[in-house]
Order: structure tokens, then sequence, then C-alpha cells
């Protein structure tokens, strides 16, 4: 079965066009899965873990890819803001140990002093939740139960950077806030895919309230053409092409109570425990809201997607100078 019909709130439209005096829970919560041992990446990945693997971001240092997209999580959380990671077994030592105190040889050079700090801070902010077995994307975010409780928090990959093309200057999760602000309900990130990509992609259905923001109604799991072509066409969208997945997601803690209600009953996708199948339940119980974002996504999960995000950071930076 390719889609999941929702039929949640429908006040989303009165919620765009008027001003808003409620105010929502904070999101000051997010959860990045890490676990798998980066098998794509192989052989790097027996000597560094995936997470650690550099990539030089747009200030011009070079990082570990879990610092590009933490310093991405706490754009929108703000310094007070928590992160789980979650991971396999014995993941969290050389995380931990990258966030912890440096060397003194890094002392020697006054200029690095405020960024040896912040390594430090971010530290400080990381708690770790382990995936004792591999069993889906949803399972790892399952996982972060105890830690989050019952407040709304992001997901983020944890092999994706991001990088923002917004006319305001927003990050790609500062994006998603704005929204939430309004409807103080589930927000996810969007983009455009062409239709050769659909085999590779979740793609969500929905209907326009305002500029790039959408009510979603319809999400499917790498449907094929001649469904997409029935079901999934979004009025504004050029023929040919279909909203996604971008990957970033705001959900409030009713998931976890599916996640665990689908783990009970064995509700599975190739055998394993998906986030997307369960946020279609969440639509259709709170509903959601998607934005198609003014950014890109960078892939580091794979070698030749690792080489083009390098590249891609590399032409970003030059064009700041």
């Amino acid at each position: 079965q390719y889609q999941r019909r929702v039929r949640g709130p429908q006040d989303f439209v009165s919620k765009m066009s008027e001003p808003q005096k409620k105010t929502f829970p904070p999101v000051k919560k997010a959860v990045i899965p890490i676990a798998g041992f980066g098998t794509r990446m192989f052989p790097a990945s027996k000597a560094i873990p995936k997470a650690l693997f550099p990539l030089v971001d747009l200030d011009g240092f070079c990082k570990p890819v879990i610092h590009v997209i933490i310093e991405e999580v706490l754009s929108v959380l703000g310094d007070e803001g928590e992160i789980c990671i979650v991971g396999q077994p014995g993941q969290d030592v050389p995380i931990k140990e990258y966030f912890s105190e440096s060397a003194n040889a890094y002392y020697q050079k006054k200029e690095l002093h405020p960024h040896i700090e912040r390594i430090k801070f971010i530290g400080s902010r990381l708690k770790f939740a382990t995936q004792e077995k591999q069993e889906g994307f949803g399972h790892a975010v399952l996982c972060a139960k105890d830690i989050i409780g019952n407040e709304p928090f992001f997901v983020f990959l944890g092999d994706h950077v991001y990088t923002s093309s917004h006319p305001s200057g927003l990050t790609c999760a500062q994006q998603l806030i704005e929204v939430y602000k309004i409807t103080g309900s589930n927000v996810t990130s969007l983009e455009t895919c062409d239709e050769s990509d659909l085999s590779v992609n979740g793609i969500a259905h929905g209907r326009i309230l305002k500029d790039n923001i959408y009510q979603l109604d319809i999400t499917a799991e790498k449907p094929s053409v001649d469904y997409a072509k029935e079901h999934l066409k979004v009025d504004g969208i050029p023929d040919g092409k279909y909203l996604c997945y971008f990957g970033i997601d705001l959900l409030s803690p009713k998931i976890f109570e599916i996640l665990e209600n689908n783990y009970k009953n064995n509700v599975r996708t190739k055998g394993e425990l998906q986030l997307r199948d369960a946020m279609g339940s969440l639509m259709e119980k709170e509903g959601m809201t998607g934005v198609k974002v003014h950014g890109a996504r960078h892939d580091t999960g794979m070698p030749q997607q690792y080489a083009d995000t390098i590249l891609a950071f590399d032409k970003l930076a030059k064009g700041k100078k």
C-alpha cells in the first residue's frame, strides 16, 4: 500500500491567515540517530565512525559531520537545547571524546580558544541513548523516548547536512519553527524531486496554504510512477516533479505512542520500524504541515554523495568571500 490518507485537523488555513495569540510549548530537544556501521563508506568507516567523517564547514573550519549537524540543531533550539544522539553500543565513546577537553597543543593558538570552548559547550548539551539492535529508523527514534519525555522535538538525519538559501537568512530548521509558532502542530520539511527519483524518496501530497506551506493529506513511501501521477500531483508543482521529504521533522511526543504500538503489533516496512509509517498515523490524529524549505540537503553517507557534499560546501564558502 502506497498511501495513507489523512483526515486530521482542518483549521490550518485560519491559523495561517489570522494573528495568533496562543503560545505553544517551546521546542528545546532534538534526536539524531547515528546507528549503523557505515558499510557504504567502507573501508574508511573501519577507522573513523561515519558521524565523525570530516567536512570543511562554511566558516572554514574542518569539523566532523555530527558537529555540523549539531550546529544546525542549536540554531533552532538555542544554546539551552538538549540533543539526544542514538547509536549502537559503544558509538557514544568517540563522540563524547571529541566534544570534550582539547589537548594543550590546541591552546597554543589563541584564535582557537573560542572554538575549543564551543566544542566543550556542545558536549554539555548532549545525551546518549543506545539502540541495542538495529530495527529501523523509527525504532532508533523510539529509543530516545525517555530522554525526550512529553515534549515536542526535532528529528534530524545523522548523515545529512543542510545549507539554507532563505532570503532572511533562516537556517533550514528555523524555517520549520516559524510555522510551528503559528500552528503549534507537527511540521515536516519538504523539497521537490524528479519523477525519476520516486523510487528512493518518501513523497507527500497536500494542499497549499500559503506560499511554500502545505497541509499534508497523503504520505507515500517510494511510490510507482503511475501511482504518483494519479494521486500525488500537487497544485503549483511543475509536471514531472513531486513533494518529497527533506529530512528534518518537528514532531509531538504522540509519535512515541504510535511507534510503540507499531513495534508491539509488528507494523514494519521491509522488516523495519519506520518513522514515516508512524508519521502517517500522526497526520491522521493531529495533522501535519509541510514546509518547502529554502535550502539544500547534502548526503554524507555514501562515497559519491559525500564527495559531492565536500565540493558543494567549498563552492558555497568561496561564494561568501
